[in-house]
């Protein structure tokens, strides 16, 4: 028994296909038509576009939670006097319920991985695993010292480590996240960078978001965020990225000679003042560049069909060029620059691929008349246009109803969660 989709149009193609879904991958695509068999579950796909699912290379789920809070100060105001303190009174089971909701949002949006960098991961990978998405679960190590919480944050880590790499057949996978080169010691980093070695994961880490970030550190150590991790040893290792707001010509070439991927998040770059990432320099020194949304309390969405927008938009003002990143280029780093940080198959719509897809609608009269199907998706589409998820041919979504979350149900709880931070 298998699923046959017939009709779709590929996002990069000219006309209308059939897909068969067998299992976890896609068996077949063929324009002839594909005859389906006996107790298949044929889908009329008429009208709408497929693509390969949204990753979103760098998140906080749970910090839906701070949706709103504060939207107008300073980072370091803003965590340090808003969030912070909230966290501290967080309970596991508020990650939980949290972490559900943020999922929700971006399946609804075509998302179908995540890159979650958090605490009480426990609850947060569960939260992720009931949902059906992908993720690369963290948690975020935060310690000046390994005497001063230092062990037992790295010791939080392995165990996050330990319990989410593989899990769910693969669907889930970890990473060890020391949280910036500000927030944790020199011992700190060397004991995060052995354990990701020996336990063969990535690091996920924040690297050059803010000016005063890098200024800082170069008056303090006289190098660079990017050239201190190369001295480290932090680079030997894959690394998740995110932001590189502030990186020159020199990181860039450090970055390109080491298995990086930067994880971009123009919104939360932008709404925090922290300036542009130098997008084309990244992607001309032939480092992977993904798309991220970072957490909903510095972006307000988790929305990766609005964040492509962000990107075409503010790189060509950037650059006053019209032609660059192209509809294809900023597609790509929404999908498929995601999925090899999660040791993903590149592509998520091809014979013998994993069946990571989405469907969208091509007939709301924002996305009419129909001309190029990429160039509409990219830069005239809603997240609201999708319609139908699948993660490894599974249904998170369809016909627009979710199938894994009861999200009536997370929104009470998280509402619940509001009103007792609020008081």
């Amino acid at each position: 028994m298998g699923t046959v989709l017939k009709n779709v149009q590929p996002i990069g193609g000219s006309s209308p296909v059939d897909i068969r879904i067998e299992g976890a991958r896609i068996a077949a695509i063929s324009g002839a038509g594909i005859e389906p068999r006996s107790g298949d579950d044929v889908i009329d796909g008429g009208g709408k576009l497929a693509t390969s699912g949204f990753v979103n290379a760098h998140t906080h789920l749970a910090m839906v939670l701070f949706r709103g809070l504060a939207d107008d100060v300073p980072l370091k105001t803003w965590l340090e006097e808003r969030v912070w303190p909230i966290e501290a009174k967080l309970r596991p089971e508020d990650v939980y319920w949290c972490t559900l909701l943020a999922a929700a949002e971006g399946i609804r949006g075509g998302t179908i991985a995540f890159a979650d960098m958090y605490f009480h991961t426990e609850e947060a990978g569960r939260a992720l695993e009931e949902s059906g998405a992908r993720a690369l679960v963290s948690y975020g190590i935060i310690a000046p010292t390994m005497e001063e919480k230092g062990r037992a944050e790295i010791a939080a880590a392995t165990r996050a480590v330990e319990r989410w790499s593989g899990a769910s057949d693969g669907r889930i996978r970890a990473a060890i996240s020391p949280h910036a080169v500000s927030t944790c010691g020199e011992d700190v980093w060397r004991a995060a960078i052995e354990t990701a070695a020996d336990r063969g994961v990535p690091i996920h880490t924040h690297l050059a978001e803010t000016r005063h970030e890098v200024d800082a550190w170069r008056a303090k150590t006289g190098a660079s965020p990017v050239s201190y991790l190369e001295k480290i040893g932090a680079l030997s290792v894959p690394v998740l990225a995110a932001h590189c707001v502030h990186v020159d010509g020199a990181d860039i070439e450090v970055l390109a000679d080491h298995d990086v991927t930067v994880a971009h998040c123009p919104k939360s770059n932008a709404k925090l003042g922290n300036g542009f990432a130098p997008v084309r320099a990244i992607r001309e020194a032939g480092i992977p560049i993904a798309i991220g949304t970072d957490g909903a309390a510095s972006n307000n969405r988790l929305d990766m069909v609005e964040e492509m927008r962000a990107v075409w938009i503010l790189e060509r003002a950037r650059h006053e060029d019209p032609t660059r990143p192209s509809a294809e280029d900023v597609l790509d780093m929404a999908t498929n620059a995601g999925r090899r940080i999660l040791g993903l198959e590149p592509e998520g719509l091809t014979e013998g691929g994993l069946a990571d897809l989405v469907l969208i609608d091509r007939e709301p009269l924002h996305a009419s008349p129909r001309h190029d199907p990429l160039a509409t998706l990219v830069f005239a589409s809603d997240a609201l246009d999708v319609t139908d998820v699948l993660v490894d041919g599974r249904w998170l979504m369809r016909n627009r109803e979710l199938r894994t979350i009861d999200e009536e149900r997370v929104r009470f709880e998280v509402e619940g969660l509001r009103q007792r931070y609020d008081h």
